[in-house]
């Protein structure tokens, strides 16, 4: 579907919850984040730069609010909608008051470009900040550089084989030498035994 905040090329909604049972009467709400964006740090390698990308992340009310204060903090300019208030017992129209409150935090974001590349949303949504780095291209490796280390490498074995080979040749050598000199050694032998070739005759 088509991105409608195209100036920041992500959208952020919270169109439902999901009430999740726990043990022992307790259990929690998660709110589905629908996410709908064409920013790099979300694709994989096979995507191209114009595709768009929708997925859905389930976040707590915790989770929610410490993105929150996180962005407060990091942006104070930022003129947030006020967080939902926190009590101890949820009802279902609390629960979908927040829904509103949350998909209305979340579209603002989205909008606001500083909010929707922050390192704090990215990490919320799923991704490490510094993934998002390599993918705008400035952790990754260059090509000379892979090739070079991928030569010193080689070159790191050629260097190991290279000693073996010359102890194995000279070894050959040395066997050779040998054989040749206890050759000899008969050779004189036989020429001490018989200087006058009376045995062999």
């Amino acid at each position: 579907r088509q991105i409608q905040n195209t100036h920041t090329g992500l959208d952020l909604s919270v169109p439902e919850y999901q009430e999740v049972r726990g043990k022992m009467m307790t259990g929690h709400v998660e709110y589905h984040v629908v996410v709908v964006t064409r920013l790099a740090a979300f694709k994989s390698a096979k995507h191209k730069p114009e595709d768009v990308v929708q997925f859905m992340v389930s976040k707590k009310y915790s989770e929610i609010e410490e993105l929150y204060q996180r962005l407060l903090a990091r942006y104070p300019q930022a003129s947030l909608p006020l967080l939902p208030r926190k009590v101890l017992f949820v009802g279902e129209s609390d629960i979908c008051e927040r829904r509103a409150i949350f998909n209305d935090i979340m579209k603002f974001i989205s909008k606001d470009e500083d909010l929707a590349t922050s390192p704090e949303l990215l990490e919320f949504l799923g991704t490490k900040s510094s993934s998002a780095i390599d993918f705008k291209g400035k952790n990754m490796p260059n090509d000379k550089e892979k090739e070079e280390e991928e030569n010193e490498a080689l070159d790191f074995f050629r260097e190991e084989k290279t000693p073996d080979l010359i102890s194995q040749l000279s070894s050959l050598e040395n066997v050779k030498k040998g054989g040749k000199k206890e050759e000899e050694k008969e050779e004189e032998e036989e020429e001490v035994l018989d200087p006058l070739g009376i045995i062999r005759y």
